[in-house]
């Protein structure tokens, strides 16, 4: 078993951290592959213990050991012939969100959309890409009212609005906007998380969850958008249900 296949089979043992450093690797192979520990940590945040710790966790002596084997496993990965292309990695994963999505839920919450006072949409960072592309598709679904606004800016919230949030990982301006609602300076509004991480630290602060499927890091490439890809998919479902559900009241 490669670096690769390791981190992905031991994710069910990770801490919160230890989740964090393998998603930022999964997106970055490259960076933790060349960069030493101490750039690590100044780029990614990460204190030079924590990437020990997940180094020592996977069995390795230190993190320079880790990673000396992840960057020739890295090699050893794109050199294979038989290597799948990104199309169909991607492929494979557009076709496992589709077989994920609980339809009767994603009813459920077309129709607490229809029934929001207003549908607001939250992405950061790549995230934001399918926030702005859903926000955009609810133009034109009838009765539903939708914005994105700046991230900077904290709408004035009503008990029967909807916030739909994409997000991987958590982060500072995810951490921050709960904050705010912890702290009740803000009228909380029905919530829902859109993930590809089903230990997100951040999902029992909402009122419903929708995990998607994600590439896994043995079998990506330099490619950094499985997530997006993901997120994108879950719009194009969503956008059907709805509009299969339009043409069944109409008749």
């Amino acid at each position: 078993m490669n670096t690769l296949e390791l981190m992905d089979s031991s994710l069910s043992s990770y801490s919160k951290t230890d989740r964090a450093i393998y998603e930022s690797i999964r997106k970055f192979p490259d960076n933790f592959a060349a960069q030493s520990v101490t750039q690590l940590s100044q780029s990614t945040g990460f204190s030079k213990p924590a990437l020990t710790r997940f180094a020592k966790r996977l069995g390795f002596g230190g993190f320079v050991e880790f990673q000396y084997q992840f960057a020739q496993d890295l090699e050893l990965m794109r050199a294979r012939t038989d290597a799948p292309t990104n199309a169909e990695v991607y492929g494979e994963l557009l076709q496992a969100v589709d077989k994920r999505v609980d339809r009767d839920q994603l009813r459920a919450l077309i129709k607490r959309m229809e029934s929001s006072h207003h549908v607001y949409l939250r992405g950061y960072n790549l995230s934001r890409i399918p926030a702005e592309e859903l926000c955009i598709a609810l133009q034109f679904q009838p009765g539903i009212s939708a914005s994105m606004p700046q991230v900077d800016v904290m709408p004035r919230f009503h008990e029967d609005d909807l916030l739909l949030v994409y997000s991987a990982v958590s982060g500072a301006s995810l951490k921050d906007l709960l904050n705010e609602f912890r702290m009740g300076r803000f009228v909380r509004p029905h919530m829902v998380l859109v993930t590809t991480n089903s230990k997100h630290p951040m999902r029992r602060s909402f009122d419903e969850v929708f995990v998607l499927p994600t590439v896994t890091l043995a079998s990506t490439s330099r490619t950094v958008l499985s997530d997006t890809f993901a997120f994108l998919m879950f719009n194009d479902i969503l956008a059907t249900v709805a509009a299969a559900a339009r043409e069944n009241s109409s008749d």
